[in-house]
């Protein structure tokens, strides 16, 4: 049996530096920044012949490179042909992990989309950056498609999980059922989320719960009607939700581990 219904395929790590050209509040609790720039494209870094930025699957992470508090530039990686080399100047970059919310080859954009949260380097950053400041990326270097073989998608997930479910949406054809899930602090924190396919799309509210103390997404799955046929689930966000969850589809469902993709974002502490 594959391991997964979803085709992977690695992509060269590559270290980009850009410029933000816009920033913007997509709701209260999101905020997204646009980057651009020359280095989006097929060109040279640290005199090695990269190629162009690409993002093939909804759910693709590029690291964004961090400023250690009390500077304005981050610790580059160096580099190389075939890979990056981190410790080059003995001291590794600081990264965090977000999802190409949007990719638009032709007007060079790029969208990343950050969940407001207090404290950390990634949130430091997002609240004071800028347009025409400088921003560093690097990846995705993991791809995977779309599921095939299925009847229908269960997706489920938190708001660090809203922009790959976001995207998912918009990527899936008419041909596509799904029914998906997403927890958020309240109403104003939805977003209005496109698709062509046939979605049953419900908005969890914590309503002043902490991020990752509730089991809204457990409750919401196990509740929800089971569709016929063949399921493939994608299911992310805070990493104690998903135990519930993948061991209600394998033991009442019986839903093969190639059609079960789950994978904790985060871990509430």
């Amino acid at each position: 049996m594959a391991r997964s219904r979803r085709e992977s395929a690695t992509i060269g790590a590559v270290v980009r530096e850009l410029e933000v050209a816009r920033v913007h509040d997509v709701t209260v609790g999101m905020r997204r920044v646009t980057l651009t720039g020359e280095r989006l494209g097929a060109g040279e870094v640290d005199g090695v012949a990269v190629p162009a930025f690409s993002t093939p699957g909804f759910d693709d992470h590029v690291k964004v490179l961090l400023p250690s508090p009390g500077h304005d530039r981050p610790v580059l990686p160096v580099q190389e042909p075939d890979r990056l080399d981190w410790t080059a100047g003995g001291v590794r970059a600081i990264h965090r992990d977000y999802t190409p919310r949007r990719w638009d080859p032709i007007a060079g954009e790029l969208d990343l989309d950050f969940v407001h949260h207090p404290g950390g380097h990634a949130a430091s950053w997002v609240g004071a950056v800028r347009p025409g400041d400088p921003a560093w990326i690097v990846g995705p270097t993991i791809t995977a498609s779309l599921p095939h073989g299925v009847d229908w998608l269960l997706v489920a997930g938190d708001e660090t999980a809203l922009p790959a479910i976001g995207r998912l949406l918009e990527e899936l054809g008419p041909e596509h059922r799904a029914q998906v899930f997403v927890e958020v602090a309240d109403a104003d924190h939805e977003q209005d989320l496109q698709t062509r396919a046939d979605v049953d799309l419900t908005w969890l509210h914590r309503d002043g719960a902490a991020p990752g103390s509730t089991d809204l997404l457990p409750r919401a799955v196990m509740a929800a009607e089971w569709w016929g046929g063949e399921v493939f689930a994608w299911v992310s966000g805070e990493s104690s939700m998903l135990r519930p969850i993948r061991q209600y589809l394998k033991t009442e469902h019986a839903v093969p581990r190639d059609c079960l993709d789950l994978t904790g974002y985060w871990r509430h502490r």
